[in-house]
């Protein structure tokens, strides 16, 4: 293998980016769609074994496609040669990033826990999660990477071979280290034990250069408790625990390591007047405590305030809003299921006058934010000076994350449009200032849409109808509930986004089904020059008790004419509604 070589005619090879024992990568170009991928070709043996084991990872990663795992786009043969084509990530493994924060580590933990939970949801255990196979990129975003060795938990033949050894010998659960076959709660495990080499540096069976040592170690679960942790400590521990049936399932664990992450750190202050200060520690390990003495099947998300945004799909945006406030203005009511999951609405009615003030967490701007931002202590606040129909104020948190805070006319009354703006914002910096941003008391049911990726929802293969798409470079909303693709060759684009609204009728667009599922195809629906196609996920009723649906939008803006937004909005619906969660 070398430079510039071609494979099956498409893949240029440029770079040889890693090598291991199941075959090398390669940093390669896509001729034919002109991005750059990662090629990994099988090591050639005389028993075929490679080959086996690479067919297999390519068969185990068709079957996930999660924002947290690396996405598989094809298996080619060429000649005697079999190669892997996945997605590029220039990216730096765990491993390499040498010792990080507690609260960091929690966070990339949780995105590998969401992963695991698709892993293991498809059939599939991983069997050797360790910080050289999760690649981080951008802002901490976590990816899970080389299932040489998985395998798959029904109808799967396991491989025999001498030489293959089933995990990395500092991550290997005890039962595992003792003989047992893997399960999903040593994947648990191996999950604990790479975020505490994380935090300390060593694996949490020591170091050694003899593996064979670290495997006695595992043996005897002979396991070292974290010194350097914090409030992500106990969390380890539960990971770890020795006994199998006593780690908490992935979807615990990720609660357990998003409480970890938003806990403020410890600070070492001297005892005042004898006053009881509880540690961040402290509180993380009643956390763990109450989890393994109530062990609930539901999922409840204590209110945890803190500045910094956290993860997302918790923060909660009606926490920031209170009716109350603009009653000077009118009649005021929240409207708490309408929209996206980032956004909470009060509507005030006055005479003729109907005033949607909307708060809505956003991504930071791509670029500094224009105009003047007043300083609050750890807020920025910008002012946005009425504007037609509409004025507004901007809160800028930690990491440069916003909330836009919205007033906007609806009907054709006098409104006082700023002085809303301005109210609503006093009331969300008050809540801010006084701890940070709230949780979500409870989320909504598993079903819902609130724990999906919208750029997830397309492949490589449903984009490339999508003329000229950038399909390296979406634009990802607020907690992935929305994404945005453009064109490279025209002023097109492509959006996905999730929503909640009132029943649709034939009022809302021409019905048709996609996916299985019910939908909506309205010209213009989004505005001019788009076409808007409305996929019902799931019903439900919000805290009237009045039906409402979850919706999945699917829009295309450009030049062309109306039908053929529609068609092409239609076509790239079908495949996103077939990738939908069940209802």
């Amino acid at each position: 293998m070398h430079s510039g070589q071609l494979v099956v005619g498409r893949y240029r090879l440029e770079e040889q980016v890693g090598r291991g024992g199941n075959g090398t990568v390669w940093r390669a170009t896509d001729e034919e769609l002109g991005r750059t991928v990662a090629v990994k070709r099988a090591l050639p043996r005389d028993d075929g074994q490679q080959v086996r084991l690479q067919r297999r990872e390519a068969k185990i990663l068709a079957k996930l496609n999660h924002p947290n795992v690396v996405t598989l786009y094809d298996m080619v043969n060429d000649g005697a040669e079999w190669w892997l084509v996945m997605e590029y990530i220039p990216a730096r493994s765990l491993a390499e990033h040498g010792t990080l924060p507690p609260d960091r580590v929690a966070r990339i933990g949780a995105q590998i826990a969401r992963a695991l939970q698709a892993v293991h949801a498809a059939g599939v255990l991983h069997r050797d999660i360790k910080p050289g196979n999760v690649l981080l990129f951008g802002d901490d975003h976590a990816k899970l990477g080389d299932f040489g060795i998985s395998q798959v938990v029904e109808g799967d033949v396991t491989l025999t071979d001498t030489a293959l050894v089933v995990g990395t010998p500092g991550y290997l659960a005890p039962e595992v280290a003792n003989g047992e076959d893997p399960t999903r709660a040593s994947d648990v495990f191996s999950l604990g034990a790479m975020l505490f080499a994380a935090v300390e540096g060593r694996s949490p069976y020591g170091v050694s250069g003899n593996p064979l040592v670290l495997i006695r170690r595992a043996a005897a679960g002979d396991i070292a408790t974290s010194e350097h942790g914090g409030a992500l400590a106990p969390v380890l521990s539960a990971l770890m625990h020795p006994d199998p049936a006593r780690r908490p399932t992935t979807a615990q664990a990720e609660r357990m390591l998003e409480d970890a992450a938003d806990r403020p750190p410890e600070r070492r202050t001297l005892p005042v007047r004898r006053a009881a200060v509880m540690s961040g520690a402290t509180l993380a390990a009643l956390t763990v405590i109450g989890w393994l003495l109530a062990n609930p099947g539901h999922q409840v998300v204590r209110p945890r305030p803190q500045l910094a945004v956290g993860d997302g799909r918790t923060a909660d945006p009606c926490a920031l809003t209170d009716p109350a406030a603009l009653t000077r203005f009118g009649e005021a009511v929240e409207e708490t299921h309408y929209g996206n999951f980032n956004r909470c609405d009060v509507i005030v009615r006055s005479r003729d006058s109907e005033v949607d003030v909307r708060v809505e967490f956003l991504n930071p701007p791509e670029s500094p934010p224009p105009g003047r931002i007043e300083q609050a202590g750890p807020l920025g606040i910008a002012r946005r000076p009425a504007d037609g129909d509409q004025c507004g104020r901007t809160l800028y948190l930690t990491g440069r994350y916003r909330v836009e805070i919205t007033a906007r006319q609806d009907g054709d009354g006098p409104a006082d449009l700023c002085s809303m703006a301005e109210a609503a914002s006093a009331n969300a910096v008050a809540v801010l200032s006084g701890g940070g941003v709230p949780r979500r008391s409870t989320l909504p049911e598993r079903t819902s849409l609130i724990k999906a990726d919208a750029c997830a929802l397309l492949d490589a293969a449903a984009l490339a109808r999508f003329p000229g798409v950038d399909a390296l470079h979406p634009q990802a909303g607020f907690a992935g509930w929305q994404c945005r693709w453009l064109s490279t060759t025209s002023r097109s684009s492509l959006l996905l986004r999730f929503d909640r609204h009132q029943p649709l009728t034939a009022d809302d667009g021409r019905p048709v089904r996609l996916g299985g599922r019910e939908a909506f195809v309205a010209a213009d629906g989004y505005g001019d020059g788009t076409c808007q196609v409305s996929v019902v996920h799931r019903r439900s009723v919000d805290d009237r008790a009045q039906p409402i649906v979850e919706l999945l939008l699917v829009v295309v803006t450009g030049p062309d004419p109306g039908d053929r937004l529609c068609e092409l909005a239609t076509g790239l619906a079908a495949p996103a509604a077939a990738r939908l969660p069940p209802p």
